[in-house]
């Protein structure tokens, strides 16, 4: 009798114990304790977090961090928001920052000045969040940073670098699935944000290691492979891990929403544009399957249908075509296709191979479709307004084929584009009620006002922006000045036949 007494005491005890936790959780939400507190997953923490902005009292506004501007350009916006102001954060990558060029010529600078235009009665802030190599997960902890800026509305542009550091960024993501999504699960109570913010978070040395030892946290700044010395080589199909890539970038989309439905922040998406025509696979790749003396083949298959080209183009794509078939994971095989059905004026059937040959590109500098279905269905889950640059491009472009008529190279628009650009996204927000353009035929004095834009621009501007492009060109053949890269084996599993 005693000794059940005993035990009858201990289980008391432990349920009375565990009552307390859902009784804190309770607590927490009825009290708003730890709401507030970011959503951080420990399988994609960082080293540190640096502030993209720092305060200046002397001119009364927030300035990008002089430590962030080897990756963001230099933008600031008042301390002071008057109530008359609209602030807008664009969030992404280069394509953002305006690059070749700069933050003068992005469509978010031609947006600030469209607004004005369309809507003379409101003051119109847009703020360029753009970093140089900046994937969706580093973008996470920006706009986190940015809710207590007074944002009335952030615009995500995002998808062309999340396999800029696929294997770095793969370490972070291969913890055991049982083990992240324990800890997302607990991070979704308010108690655990709390008690983990009072004991200050799980900082680089106390994140959790995945099972070949690699601590779960990511560098402080991007560390790009094409920035090393070999970078290029080092991309694979195996190394890319790509299911787990489109995988956690639907979770930081996912992310992203919760963050601005929670602080009540609207939200629009846009699918960035790539360049099909005019940009061949940065890197091709046989399947595992085709040996050596089938490799021969298909590359003396290439030459004999690219001769074809000019003097039999039907004769040319049937090889291409039973090229594509022997070894269909073969990326530049279905570019030379593209190019091939453009000649003959199958401007459908270009796109289709175009596009197959950006998916298989085994150094995937461009949004790949995977990525962009992951977009896709990630803002229908959500009713997220999206805008589709790409497709917006695409009617603007010579045969309905993005290319280099609307792009200044693999990713970035050109002067039009981003003008094009930020008109659409003005049209987007009059449909979703967030501006109420009452000014007739103010296109056309934006329009003006984007031409005296360029024309303010000296020189250097210019210059300085061919010079970037003819380093990119560089950067992405892989010709990368930084140190030699030092990478671990690439797990073969992950490799598709």
């Amino acid at each position: 009798m005693r000794k059940n007494r005993k035990l009858l005491f201990r289980c008391t005890a432990v349920l009375l114990g565990l009552s307390a936790l859902p009784l804190f959780e309770m607590t927490c939400r009825i009290t708003g304790w730890g709401a507030d507190l970011p959503e951080i997953d420990a399988f994609a923490e960082f080293a540190a977090v640096r502030p993209l902005f720092k305060r200046n009292d002397d001119t009364q506004s927030y300035q990008v961090a002089e430590n962030r501007r080897s990756f963001f350009a230099d933008d600031s916006f008042g301390i002071q928001k008057s109530p008359d102001e609209f602030r807008i954060f664009v969030f992404g990558g280069s394509t953002v920052q305006g690059r070749p060029y700069s933050v003068p010529t992005s469509f978010g600078t031609f947006l600030e000045i469209g607004l004005r235009h369309a809507v003379p009665s409101t003051q119109w802030e847009v703020v360029n969040c753009g970093g140089v190599s900046y994937a969706s997960y580093r973008l996470l902890p920006i706009m986190q940073e940015c809710l207590s800026y007074k944002p009335d509305l952030y615009i995500v542009c995002t998808g062309h670098n999340e396999f800029l550091e696929c294997i770095t960024y793969a370490d972070v993501i291969s913890a055991a699935p049982i083990v992240s999504d324990t800890f997302r699960r607990l991070h979704g109570l308010s108690s655990f944000r709390l008690l983990r913010n009072a004991i200050g978070g799980v900082g680089a040395a106390d994140t959790v290691a995945d099972q070949s030892g690699h601590h779960s946290f990511l560098a402080e700044e991007v560390d790009a492979l094409l920035d090393h010395q070999g970078g290029l080589e080092a991309y694979s199909r195996a190394a890319l891990h790509a299911e787990k890539v489109i995988e956690s970038f639907g979770h930081n989309l996912q992310r992203m929403i919760n963050m601005c439905e929670h602080a009540d922040v609207p939200v629009l998406f846009m699918h960035p544009p790539s360049n099909l025509q005019n940009c061949p696979p940065f890197k091709s790749e046989f399947s595992a399957r085709i040996d050596d003396v089938a490799r021969r083949q298909i590359a003396a298959d290439l030459q004999t249908a690219a001769r074809l080209q000019t003097e039999d183009t039907n004769a040319s794509i049937a090889l291409f075509e039973q090229i594509t078939s022997a070894d269909d994971r073969f990326a530049f095989s279905w570019y030379q296709l593209g190019q091939a059905c453009v000649l003959d004026g199958r401007f459908d059937d270009a796109v289709t191979a175009f596009e197959r040959a950006r998916d298989e590109d085994v150094c995937p500098l461009r949004m790949t479709s995977g990525l962009r279905d992951e977009m896709f269905r990630v803002v229908e889950n959500n009713t997220i307004p999206l805008l589709d640059i790409h497709q917006l491009l695409q009617q603007a472009a010579r045969r309905n084929i993005v290319g280099d008529s609307v792009l200044t190279d693999h990713i970035h628009p050109s002067f039009a584009s981003n003008q094009r650009i930020a008109l659409s996204i003005i049209d987007r927000l009059q449909s979703l009620n967030l501006v109420a353009v009452k000014q007739n035929e103010w296109k056309l004095s934006a329009q003006a006002a984007f031409n005296h834009q360029l024309q303010s621009l000296d020189n250097l501007y210019f210059l300085h922006g061919q010079r970037t492009l003819k380093s990119l060109e560089a950067w992405a053949q892989g010709r990368g000045d930084g140190p030699p890269l030092s990478l671990p084996e690439p797990d073969n599993a992950d490799a598709a036949n």
